[in-house]
């Protein structure tokens, strides 16, 4: 395989070829892979480029690229640059996968990436790879495999008439098979003039130009070729689909499920009352596709795997790269890509990076681990297996070791092989590794101290909650429900299902490896299974519930025949933590648990308080407009449970911290300015958890302070919990501009 790539790629040139289609391969693998997971609403990917609210298409990036690299070779055309051109190619490469990428776009000029025409895109794909292959390979097309050799042998008129008559019978001969609608055996036809005349000889494709002039009045040729199609061009037209969705993602099918009045995988569902009309339950393509990337983002990958891997791939990089430098440096000891850098201070370079980097993981444990003990004790235990899954983390650990092992590998081959050239290639990934994890260390410290300050950590604590709450309350409320607050009406079960004395529950007796907090539930694919079965089926626990060990999870009335338990379980997911990205009560809890532990007698910060009730006071207001107060109407007609209602938020986001308020007038007064700030925005149904709340406070007020001062001061609402001493009931003075005294 080496000398097979010495003789085929480095010795007639096509090195910077070779680095063009792996670079081009790579490049597209990975956006088409960060194009899925943003698709996939993956929480820890970085997403789209919006600078400003303007998205930005990665084939601009490519655009400049491909810019600059192309300028940059045709600049050093005349100079003996090999690493130069190899790098170029590179970056050519990139620039190319990521404008090819969004080529359906540039031709439909409007956003197709996920539509039926962005398979065009990945159509260009496969062309730009095949020929840039064959190119590769040494095979050339028309005009440019030798066919001249003749009359630069022989240099008369005759030769050269024979020549472009030749190459103008094979050109021909390729637009009839294009004309026909022959891509593919047009395009590698160029290559292989057999099949061009294959394919032009044949039966033009239906729908193609030649079908449409040549076709329109010969009903049996229309008829064949039709035949032909379903018969041959089919099967490999589905193949080809195939391959296209598992590199790229399936098109046609939109990113975004149509928001209806019970998502499929929310909290829990109160059941509808049998007079409600019922809107129709999401396609099950789109509630399937929804479930599984709501599966995938919630069960956590282990810590250790993305540095494995790293660690893996770079190993292998490495290997492969010491034989690559091995034929750059030539076999008979001729040097063909040189260096200035000296092999002793190549290899004291990549000493010192792997020392460095083998320092810099074991400094990022030392302060990981003190920034998860400082969070545990002073912040809140709930954040802290929140922050041990951020991506920064693992990728930092991972590429510092990855730099470590590849430094070793090259410098360990430095010695033990005697060569007398820098491997030049190995040396420049290392340094470029080495700026890699100095971002990622910067990035890690940048992560850290979000933990260690307590602002930015509430500010992210709240954005993950508003995202949320998004993600399970889609529509805002337009108008309140005619039932009671409390009540949860049993659904009549549709025709056919049976009476409700056959009754079973289906336990939790095989512990789940990722925890038993429960996290989110299918309820489409509940309500589908319990529509097959002809049961009702309730739902015992609530999202964020810890469940114990064979504790009922369904109650399943109705037939028992055909239940199937493990389905019903296979509709669940658990984990360790209840985290804010799971549900709005998650961010709440995790926001209070800052709260009270500010108010706490060991730390006594109602500063932080105050902060943390902000944060609080800007969830229910964007949760307010979309919770119902009461039970709503559901389209799950089998499938029933209970939710959390208006006055639920309420009671998590604002009585502890009521209760642990004894003693602060900031905290009294911030929070009562809460309830009066939510009372004003809310409808009148959703005022009752509100009212009763602030005749609480007065009365805790009352018990707790006995100067006329102090219940004055504690009976004020002020959103800065100590602002002033009217709080926002002061009274409203001329401003003065500020006048500089007089010298």
């Amino acid at each position: 395989m080496s000398r097979w790539f010495t003789e085929t790629i480095v010795d007639n040139g096509r090195l910077p070829l070779f680095f063009l289609l792996v670079s081009f391969l790579l490049a597209f693998l990975f956006i088409r892979f960060s194009v899925r997971m943003i698709r996939a609403e993956v929480s820890w990917w970085p997403g789209n480029v919006t600078p400003g609210g303007m998205h930005i298409h990665h084939v601009m990036f490519g655009l400049i690229m491909v810019l600059i690299s192309g300028f940059s070779l045709v600049a050093i055309a005349n100079y003996h640059t090999p690493v130069a051109n190899c790098i170029l190619a590179s970056v050519f490469g990139v620039g190319s996968a990521l404008m090819l990428d969004e080529f359906a776009l540039i031709l439909h000029l409007r956003d197709v990436y996920w539509a039926e025409e962005g398979r065009a895109s990945i159509d260009a794909v496969f062309v730009a790879v095949a020929i840039t292959g064959l190119y590769l390979l040494g095979v050339h097309p028309i005009g440019f495999a030798g066919d001249f050799d003749a009359y630069q042998q022989d240099r008369s008129l005759v030769t050269l008439a024979l020549v472009l008559g030749g190459l103008a019978f094979q050109l021909a001969l390729a637009a009839v098979t294009l004309l026909k609608g022959k891509l593919w055996t047009g395009l590698v036809g160029l290559f292989f003039v057999p099949l061009l005349i294959v394919g032009a000889s044949r039966l033009g494709r239906p729908g193609s130009p030649w079908a449409r002039w040549r076709y329109a009045d010969k009903p049996s040729k229309q008829a064949k070729a039709w035949s032909r199609e379903k018969r041959f061009r089919e099967p490999m037209i589905h193949a080809k689909i195939v391959v296209q969705e598992a590199l790229s993602g399936r098109f046609g099918v939109p990113v975004n499920i149509a928001p209806v009045d019970i998502a499929p995988v929310q909290e829990l569902p109160v059941a509808a009352t049998p007079q409600a009309p019922k809107p129709p339950l999401p396609n099950r393509v789109l509630a399937t596709i929804r479930w599984r990337s709501t599966r995938r983002r919630l069960r956590r990958p282990p810590v250790w795997r993305l540095p494995t891997l790293l660690v893996l791939f770079f190993l292998i990089l490495a290997l492969v790269l010491v034989v690559v430098d091995a034929e750059l440096a030539g076999s008979d000891g001729n040097v063909t890509v040189d260096s200035s850098l000296d092999i002793g201070a190549t290899a004291t370079l990549l000493a010192v990076i792997a020392g460095g980097m083998i320092t810099l993981t074991g400094l990022v444990f030392t302060a990981i681990t003190l920034a998860m003990q400082f969070g545990a004790s002073q912040i809140s235990v709930r954040v802290v297996p929140m922050l041990q899954q951020e991506a920064i983390m693992r990728w930092s650990i991972g590429m510092f070791l990855s730099t470590f092992v590849f430094a070793i590998v090259i410098a360990s081959d430095i010695a033990l092989s005697g060569q007398s050239s820098s491997p030049v290639l190995s040396t420049s990934i290392a340094i470029l590794l080495s700026f890699v994890s100095a971002f990622l260390f910067i990035g890690l410290v940048a992560r850290v101290g979000m933990i260690l300050n307590s602002s930015r950590l509430l500010r992210w604590l709240a954005a993950q909650g508003r995202t949320s709450i998004v993600r399970m309350y889609p529509a805002v409320r337009e108008s309140a429900p005619t039932t009671s607050a409390n009540s949860a009406v049993v659904p009549e079960p549709d025709d056919g299902a049976s009476s409700p004395e056959e009754t079973s529950t289906v336990r939790l007796t095989q512990l789940s490896p990722d925890g038993r907090v429960l996290l989110a539930v299918n309820l489409a694919g509940i309500q589908r299974m319990a529509s097959s079965w002809g049961v009702t089926v309730q739902l015992m626990p609530t999202i964020g519930e810890f469940v114990a060990q064979d504790a009922v999870l369904f109650r399943v009335e109705g037939p028992q025949l055909r239940v199937r338990p493990h389905k019903l379980m296979a509709a669940l997911v658990f984990g360790d933590t209840h985290s804010p990205t799971v549900s709005p009560a998650a961010s709440l809890q995790a926001i209070v648990d800052i709260a009270l532990k500010a108010l706490s007698p060991a730390i006594n910060d109602p500063g932080r308080a105050v902060q943390a009730m902000d944060h609080l006071e800007d969830l229910l207001m964007t949760l307010a407009p979309r919770v119902h107060a009461e039970a709503e109407d559901s389209a799950l007609t089998r499938v029933r449970g209970t939710r959390r209602t208006w006055g639920d938020y309420v009671a998590v986001a604002t009585d502890e911290i009521r209760h642990f308020s004894r003693g602060s007038t900031q905290v009294q007064r911030r929070l009562r300015s809460l309830f009066e700030t939510l009372r004003a925005a809310c409808p009148p149904d959703q005022h009752p958890p509100l009212l009763a709340r602030l005749s609480a406070l007065d009365a805790q007020v009352a018990r707790e302070w006995s100067g006329s001062l102090d219940v004055g001061l504690a009976s004020v609402a002020d959103p800065q919990g100590l602002g002033s001493e009217m709080g926002a009931m002061g009274r409203i003075l001329p401003l003065r501009l500020g006048v500089e005294p007089a010298e």
